[in-house]
């Protein structure tokens, strides 16, 4: 096992999805479309490996068939880009941890920002570890220490990504941060079931014993 590759994870992304996919020129790519949309196309269009489920399983679903196509692949390290917010150029973090987290630098303390932050203080209040970000997806993981926890996930939406850091904490794999500005895309929303949702995942990492080796 070695390497390093990209699991694009997309839904309705026909507007954005050639263009991210023409910028990643280079990389070997795992496109992930939740629900077998028309991005499938365009995307097996640019010779790229596709996934794509017939019926839409949610983030999380769409994450973990990411993580478990790029092991099931050979490779070592898999970094999950979304879609419309995450640049490219961020790339040229190399990993040296079993998840490396780009975390979002904001301007301006918008909606986002402070459930952002909330969600942050709320993980670290859990896993007594500091985050600093806890449900942006743009991350690199290290396939053999992730795929075997991935079994554990309860969420299929964006909590999914505070989970599996959560679950990571738990076990003590390695976690390093780098910042990244943060790119909005304009079709994005808040919903109020990931407000539930992160509270629910929050609960359940509490009841969830401590591990005290590395998986």
């Amino acid at each position: 096992m070695g390497g390093h590759n990209i699991a694009l994870l997309a839904y309705n992304e026909e507007k954005n999805i050639g263009k991210l996919l023409d910028q990643l020129h280079g990389w070997d790519i795992i496109a992930v479309i939740d629900g077998d949309d028309s991005s499938a196309d365009i995307a097996r269009l640019s010779g790229v490996d596709v996934f794509a489920s017939k019926a839409k399983r949610g983030y999380g679903g769409a994450l973990i068939d990411g993580l478990i196509a790029s092991y099931a692949a050979g490779f070592e390290y898999t970094t999950v880009m979304d879609v419309g917010t995450c640049a490219p150029v961020w790339l040229k973090y190399t990993p040296h941890a079993d998840i490396m987290v780009r975390y979002r630098t904001f301007k301006d303390l918008s909606k986002r920002f402070l459930v952002s932050r909330l969600a942050a203080l709320c993980l670290s209040a859990t896993t007594q570890r500091k985050v600093l970000d806890a449900t942006f997806g743009y991350r690199t993981y290290r396939l053999e220490k992730i795929v075997p926890i991935l079994s554990e996930l309860r969420t299929n939406g964006h909590a999914t990504n505070m989970e599996l850091l959560g679950l990571a904490y738990k076990r003590n794999l390695t976690v390093a941060y780098r910042p990244v500005p943060y790119i909005l895309d304009e079709n994005s929303q808040l919903r109020s079931k990931d407000f539930t949702e992160a509270a629910r995942t929050i609960w359940n990492l509490i009841l969830t014993p401590q591990s005290s080796t590395s998986l």
